[in-house]
């Protein structure tokens, strides 16, 4: 007697199996999706502490009053389709011993403990900067430019900076910048990613990127982060508070990652400014 699978036997069979494989690919498939939004997940966490990270080690070292963003949303002030931060770090800080150049008509001297970091020739030195445009604006006399270095040795006097203008106001704790040599610096938020700009030098007022092409004043940005999901003209990037008479100034970043279509995750990060005029 011949034996074989009938007819319905063979359609059944491959019905099973169909439903077998439907269900080993959906479940391969769940496991590969859960796999890449965990990796996913891992990027946007990973971008973001990298962020904090580098602005909280950078704004350690920004000249007091040298933070300024080039929106806020206040009136008259919406951020549409960009925000920056902006300031200016030093290389070191010292203090002057003698009575400080105030004549702003002509060049002056100053006399000054050690520096830890000797100044330049060029470079600039800030004293009692209150507000950005103490230190962008050379109108407002807080900003001069060292024209001499004399270095004191241990039998002669301190050292003895040359400024090319004196200072329109001394600091009551007798605190002297010296400004970075490589100027102010930008963190800039534009189509949804964070770029670094330096070297694009000072301006009174303050400059903004050019979207298209990613610069600043000529200046190639250096990308730093992606995926950011901030509404600008309602949760924009980054808030500053400036010092008042119980707290230094306060840079505050509230940044909102997405990935995986829908989700998100927000990160609200203060950094205070330690250094004070």
């Amino acid at each position: 007697m011949n034996k074989g699978f009938t007819l319905v036997e063979l359609i059944l069979v491959i019905v099973i199996l169909g439903i077998v494989s439907v269900g080993t690919v959906q479940y391969l498939s769940f496991g590969a999706q859960i796999y890449a939004d965990s990796s996913e997940r891992d990027e946007v966490v990973s971008q973001a502490r990298f962020l904090l990270t580098r602005l909280s080690k950078e704004l350690r070292h920004a000249t007091p009053g040298s933070v300024r963003l080039s929106c806020t949303n206040q009136p008259g002030d919406l951020c549409i389709s960009s925000q920056c931060l902006e300031f200016v770090p030093f290389s070191s800080s010292t203090i002057y011993t003698n009575n400080l150049p105030m004549d702003t008509t002509q060049s002056g001297v100053m006399t000054v403990v050690d520096a830890k970091q000797s100044p330049n020739v060029n470079d600039w030195a800030s004293i009692y900067a209150l507000t950005a445009d103490d230190v962008f604006d050379l109108t407002q006399g807080k900003r001069r430019r060292i024209t001499q270095v004399i270095e004191g040795t241990a039998t002669t006097e301190p050292d003895q900076w040359q400024v090319e203008l004196g200072f329109s106001a001394s600091s009551p704790a007798k605190r002297v910048y010296v400004l970075s040599s490589s100027g102010p610096v930008s963190f800039c938020l534009e189509d949804k990613k964070i770029y670094r700009y330096q070297g694009y030098g000072f301006s009174s007022t303050q400059p903004v990127p050019n979207t298209a092409n990613h610069t600043l004043n000529g200046v190639q940005g250096q990308f730093l982060a992606q995926f950011i999901q901030n509404a600008l003209a309602i949760n924009p990037v980054f808030k500053y508070e400036s010092a008042s008479l119980t707290r230094n100034s306060i840079v505050n970043l509230q940044i909102e990652m997405g990935f995986s279509g829908s989700d998100s995750v927000s990160f609200n990060h203060e950094i205070h400014l330690p250094n004070v005029p």
